[in-house]
């Protein structure tokens, strides 16, 4: 199942906070179809609840998502934030991370889309694949990199 299209990858999105980095990462994928209008409220609010911020070696990420009744298409889109923004942490929510890259995800069916779930965390453990994400200066690595180890 494809996951990555060049679309959804962008890069220096400008954002104020966690909230406001999931509203226009999420805005994204619903101009583009991929999810319904109700999915970003639906993100957002399901944040604040369950976390998603991930430390990694030598990147932190963040990846917001939500049910699938708010989907229309399965996606992952790819924003690399143009300066870090605090998520609270996936297992511990105390803890704050920095996070830089947002993979938010759009789901359909999490069964279906396991295949896809697996990649994104195999890159998380990939210390390769997290320091080529991390030095994707542009759209086009980044959209290369995404494209390589997730599909």
């Amino acid at each position: 199942m494809r996951a990555i299209y060049e679309d959804l990858v962008v890069c220096g999105v400008d954002a104020a906070d966690a909230e406001d980095a999931i509203r226009q990462v999420g805005r994204l994928l619903f101009r583009k179809g991929f999810v319904k209008d109700t999915y970003v409220d639906a993100v957002a609010a399901r944040e604040k609840e369950f976390p998603t911020g991930l430390q990694l070696k030598n990147l932190a990420v963040a990846m917001p998502h939500t049910a699938g009744v708010h989907v229309n298409t399965p996606a992952v889109c790819v924003a690399k934030l143009a300066h870090p923004v605090q998520f609270a942490h996936m297992g511990d929510p105390e803890t704050e991370v920095q996070a830089e890259l947002l993979f938010m995800m759009a789901i359909q069916n999490p069964d279906a889309q396991l295949e896809t779930l697996q990649k994104v965390m195999k890159v998380f453990t990939d210390e390769a694949a997290v320091a080529e994400f991390k030095a994707a200066g542009d759209r086009e690595s980044l959209y290369q990199a995404a494209k390589r180890h997730i599909g």
